[in-house]
């Protein structure tokens, strides 16, 4: 191990969010001075359906949902998925407007 892999700052804390009818809406994510960040969409069991967006945090002053990219709305998701959403704020929130069956959402900043 070298002096500069001892002294690399770690990555970002990954962020977990477990949708369900009551919490429709994650709390900010810190993404940690990283702009770019992987989504997985995950289906559990019989999957179901799921609509995610993905928005900046306002009291951030970040990018909201048509600055962010194309891939801030994603609608009828029905399998497993995941992708990078580039140029995002530094906290994100994420909203699971439509939600049938279980899904968890991994937010890997990068």
């Amino acid at each position: 191990m070298t002096a500069y892999e001892r002294n690399a700052p770690a990555p970002p804390q990954a962020h977990i969010y477990l949708p369900t009818a009551n919490t429709s809406q994650s709390n900010p994510m810190d993404m940690g001075g990283c702009s770019n960040c992987r989504i997985y969409l995950l289906a559990s069991g019989d999957a179901g359906e799921i609509d995610v967006i993905m928005k900046g945090a306002p009291n951030e002053a970040g990018p909201y949902l048509d600055e962010i990219s194309e891939h801030a709305k994603l609608s009828g998701v029905k399998d497993s998925v995941s992708y990078v959403l580039r140029d995002t704020s530094r906290f994100l929130i994420v909203e699971a407007p439509k939600l049938q069956g279980s899904w968890t959402i991994w937010v890997v900043p990068i």
